[in-house]
């Protein structure tokens, strides 16, 4: 019997878990299975260790049995550790290796042969590695510097600067910096080469991702505490490069969101009509662009707006990115059948009014938004498409009908965001420039934070019209005296004569409109 169905027989596993676990992952061994298990919180880390302990004779790790110090050649057990999660350790005057889940068992022999003499293993859960792993230090340089102080930098500093985005980069000489701060990546001081495989391995772990594999990308993610008391869920990807692995790291503040729509850059008009629509009990809001535009953030606003104890506000995302106080937030999982269309099926029995979509896909995805949005719900949804007219036509490829999509939709904004200048601009001064430099919140490039340039199409009468009659593209949006269209180049040109961004942002943006 395998130690999987082990498992099951003894209530630590549940059956259609099990059943679901070889469909999906029928080409991997027993051992990875368990360890995609433990990364997804299915299986319960003690229980399946007490099993491993009867099974294999293994005695668990306790640090109160014995007097637990670092291994004498503290590198060498760092470096061991680095490469198979195995982490040599003294309990007493015996060698000891421990071994978690996670780690490389097949590597156990090579462990004993490079520390050269006897060694004693024990089962350790994985944060009990991690916590002798954050206790102990390794030379380097002259300095004591642990992988964990040096990623506490690296985040601390991100964060004070407002990025979004942590990337780090092996290159032949250092480890390479950057952060992406209003949508610009930014390079940041330099680390040492050598301490690559320390940081990636740490920020591996923390991730829950695999040590050992470093020829495929892998995914993965965790809380970060700052020292400003807010809480980040960090996104990690890493991917295999010529020079080593790049590791890319997203930081997303689970701060409740208090965003509000007037506060981010629509002009009063278009404000009040999309109030106007979000208010209404039925229909379809959609959000289209690129990946980074903003989308997320706009619906949430509406969201806020939206927000009260005589609402039901369900969201579905992939993941869910921000916390909302006061509303029901899913995050989808297809490795456990919970996909859009499984979940949003679910959420409508669940009595919505209003219901977010993190993004319609694919044809049962956009059938069921558009069904919902036709009998008494308000659906907002992102779509990727390139301009608000063309998402009509996308939808239509999705196999929806040009009568039930003019009856549902009612908005469509596409939007793209730009830097939005400092409130210290001011060419006229011939000292500008010394401001930038001493500025701290725009760090001498003449710009904090962005904004958003868009385009918005009000579904009305006139447009559904036009739906119905087949009209797509540029005749969608021909002038008529009813038609509400702002186009990307006219916003633009609202927010450089107000002085919020500059035409050398908009360029680009208009150029590949």
């Amino acid at each position: 019997m395998g130690l999987l169905d082990e498992l099951v027989q003894e209530g630590d596993l549940d059956p259609e878990v099990m059943r679901q676990t070889g469909n999906t992952y029928q080409n991997l061994s027993e051992l990875e299975k368990i360890q995609r298990l433990l990364q997804m919180d299915l299986l319960d880390e003690f229980h399946l260790l007490r099993n491993l302990s009867t099974r294999y004779g293994l005695p668990l790790f306790s640090t109160t049995r014995d007097e637990v110090h670092n291994h004498e050649n503290l590198l060498l057990s760092k470096q061991v550790y680095e490469r198979t999660g195995i982490l040599p350790m003294r309990l007493g005057t015996k060698c000891a290796g421990l071994v978690s889940v996670q780690s490389n068992w097949l590597k156990m022999n090579q462990v004993a042969f490079q520390l050269g003499e006897a060694v004693y293993w024990h089962l350790a859960q994985q944060r009990q590695l991690e916590a002798l792993l954050d206790n102990s230090q390794i030379p380097l340089s002259g300095a004591n510097v642990s992988a964990t102080d040096r990623i506490h930098q690296i985040f601390e500093e991100a964060i004070s600067l407002r990025g979004s985005d942590i990337h780090l980069e092996p290159e032949k000489n250092k480890l390479r910096i950057r952060y992406r701060i209003d949508g610009y990546l930014r390079d940041a001081t330099a680390m040492p080469l050598s301490l690559h495989p320390l940081i990636l391995s740490r920020i591996k772990l923390l991730a829950g991702m695999d040590i050992a594999v470093r020829r495929r990308p892998q995914d993965g993610h965790y809380t970060y505490h700052s020292n400003g008391n807010r809480l980040f869920d960090v996104r990690v990807s890493t991917l295999p490069g010529q020079l080593g692995e790049k590791l890319v790291l997203r930081l997303l503040d689970q701060t409740p969101v208090q965003h509000k729509l007037e506060a981010l850059g629509f002009f009063k008009n278009d404000l009040e009509m999309l109030y106007q629509a979000s208010r209404a009990p039925s229909g379809l809001i959609l959000m289209v662009g690129p990946t980074g535009s903003g989308k997320t953030t706009t619906l949430y606003a509406i969201l806020n707006a939206l927000n009260s104890q005589e609402k039901n506000i369900l969201t579905i995302e992939n993941p869910v990115e921000y916390h909302i106080e006061g509303i029901t937030q899913v995050s989808v999982n297809p490795e456990q059948g919970l996909g859009f269309a499984e979940t949003l099926r679910a959420a409508l029995r669940q009595d919505p009014d209003v219901l977010l979509i993190g993004e319609i896909r694919d044809e049962e995805t956009a059938s069921i938004a558009v069904k919902a949005a036709l009998t008494g719900h308000l659906v907002l949804s992102t779509l990727h498409s390139s301009d608000a007219v063309t998402s009509i036509q996308r939808l239509l490829n999705l196999g929806i009908a040009p009568d039930l999509l003019a009856e549902t939709l009612t908005v469509i904004i596409s939007q793209r965001l730009v830097r939005r200048l400092c409130s210290h601009d001011n060419d006229d001064k011939p000292d500008s420039k010394t401001i930038h430099k001493n500025c701290l919140r725009c760090r001498g490039t003449g710009y904090s934070g962005r904004i958003p340039v868009y385009e918005i199409l009000k579904v009305n009468s006139l447009v559904r019209d036009r739906i119905q009659a087949g009209d797509t593209g540029r005749k969608l949006i021909r002038p008529g005296p009813e038609l509400y269209f702002h186009t990307m180049e006219q916003t633009a040109q609202r927010l450089t004569k107000e002085g919020l961004t500059d035409w050398k942002e908009l360029q680009p943006l208009l150029l590949d409109a």
